[in-house]
């Protein structure tokens, strides 16, 4: 008789103990594949905030907007000019860049009045950047993305597929803001072309800022109250949400 109380005990005990290693390898297995999500986000977003901020200093310099390419050119000369190098956007040399460190020592107002007189960057165009990550986690949310996370990444993607719809319009205006045709339709798609990249540059500014806003939050450098309200603010720079271009 108490040979088969010993076995049925014997039985659940190593139940229970095999459920619980299970229970602790799975959760461990979860804290892993969450960590490895957050932290492809987290390399996205950054790679995607280089590439465009190195686009808003090409469509910036040398055109009304100065000041716009001294934000992002020191930004860029912070981040280091191996990795924007790498970035392959800028349209500047590695020599250039820098040359041009000097004027992290200089006021802002200053910096933009010797951006000015630089000529526009002789390849500036709007680029479509993907963010397949983010593509995925935002159709398919995982359960460690707060709602609050989740939304702010859902309007920074949203961002990012209008910037791609831009980007698209922008290739098409300009082989013929190219052509040698009849002037009155190279005037009509210069003005186009014109107009298509200053959007871009406008949306990309807004965009980038909401990375930077949401970026600290993902990496928990910030307590949960501070993360609620910066990504709030995320979201209140979305803007209006407009149609995709066809």
């Amino acid at each position: 008789m108490h040979d088969w109380w010993f076995l049925i005990i014997a039985t659940v005990t190593g139940f229970l103990a095999a459920w619980g290693v299970f229970q602790l390898t799975e959760r461990r297995r979860r804290k892993a594949a969450q960590a490895v999500m957050r932290r492809a986000v987290v390399t996205e977003l950054s790679h995607a905030e280089l590439v465009l901020s190195c686009i808003i200093f090409n469509l910036s310099i040398g055109t009304d907007n100065p000041a716009d390419a001294v934000r992002e050119l020191k930004g860029l000369l912070e981040i280091g000019t191996e990795r924007v190098r790498r970035a392959g956007v800028l349209d500047l040399t590695t020599e250039q860049l820098d040359a041009l460190r000097h004027l992290q020592g200089v006021a802002d107002p200053g910096a933009a009045e010797i951006l000015r007189t630089f000529a526009p960057a002789l390849h500036a165009r709007p680029l479509r950047v993907q963010v397949p990550v983010l593509d995925y986690l935002v159709a398919n949310p995982a359960p460690e993305f707060r709602d609050v996370e989740l939304q702010a990444l859902t309007a920074i993607r949203w961002q990012m597929h209008l910037l791609a719809d831009e980007a698209r319009l922008a290739d098409a205006w300009l082989p013929l803001a190219g052509t040698t045709g009849v002037a009155d339709d190279r005037s009509r798609a210069v003005t186009s072309l014109n107009g298509t990249q200053e959007s871009y540059r406008r949306r990309a500014m807004r965009t980038v800022q909401m990375i930077r806003d949401v970026l600290p939050d993902l990496k928990g450098a910030r307590g949960p109250r501070q993360q609620a309200a910066r990504i709030r603010r995320v979201r209140r720079r979305q803007g209006p949400p407009r149609a995709p271009a066809s």
